[in-house]
């Protein structure tokens, strides 16, 4: 009797253990979240995928009247790139495959090949063809965690930062107070969403809102032009 009493006892002690420690795991890995060091290794990590699919939409608050700026779904790799949808009302669709660039003329619905042509280099189109180019930025201000959503069926945390100097030269030339958001996947710390909001800088009471999701990091992915 005495011995099964020290069993429950024991078995009891141990469960008390296994709930603290799952108490305290939680707390490290859930709640105690560093905003910088997350935003840091988010960014750096989507940087350093292989490819990634995405979609981009871009819109102008301009006196309270919203315009759509951009709206596309695209796919890169290392080496290559392709976008599709509308850009201020226009269908476009390109590819980039090294120095060659694809671009079908929505009038003839003939696809234009340049060579010589690299769209990164030449910062064109970059919002649409490579749109982590928006979230490069030196120096994080004012991270801080502000809650936790889902993206589709992922749990993420949210985080919000400011920063001085960001490296788009469109941001960087026409835009001020930029503010990002960040959402986070709490399982392998994957940014599944991104958010840039500014005022222009010529034009007050003008706003922009970019947001930017992404799926696919590091799968598979093959971009294959117009033959």
């Amino acid at each position: 009797m005495k011995m099964r009493r020290n069993f429950r006892l024991a078995a009891l002690i141990c469960t008390a253990v296994l709930v603290v420690a799952a108490g305290i795991y939680y707390y490290i890995t859930a709640l105690k979240v560093e905003p910088e060091q997350l935003i840091r290794e988010t960014i750096q990590s989507a940087l350093q995928a292989r490819g990634y699919r995405y979609t981009v939409t871009a819109d102008f608050n301009i006196a309270g009247k919203k315009q759509t700026w951009i709206k596309v779904k695209g796919e890169r790799t290392s080496a290559d790139a392709h976008f599709k949808g509308m850009i201020l009302g226009t269908p476009v669709e390109i590819y980039q495959t090294g120095t060659r660039s694809y671009t079908l003329d929505p009038v003839s619905n003939k696809w234009i090949i340049l060579e010589g042509t690299d769209l990164d280099r030449q910062q064109l189109y970059m919002a649409e063809i490579d749109p982590l180019s928006n979230f490069r930025f030196k120096g994080i201000d004012s991270p801080r965690l502000v809650g936790t959503e889902k993206v589709g069926r992922r749990k993420c945390w949210v985080v919000e930062f400011r920063s001085r100097k960001v490296e788009s030269k469109v941001l960087d030339m026409y835009w001020k107070n930029v503010t990002y958001r960040f959402w986070v996947d709490k399982r392998g710390r994957i940014l599944r969403k991104a958010m840039a909001t500014a005022e222009n800088k010529n034009s007050p009471g003008t706003f922009l809102s970019l947001i930017v999701e992404f799926q696919d990091f590091n799968k598979r992915i093959d971009i294959n032009p117009p033959q």
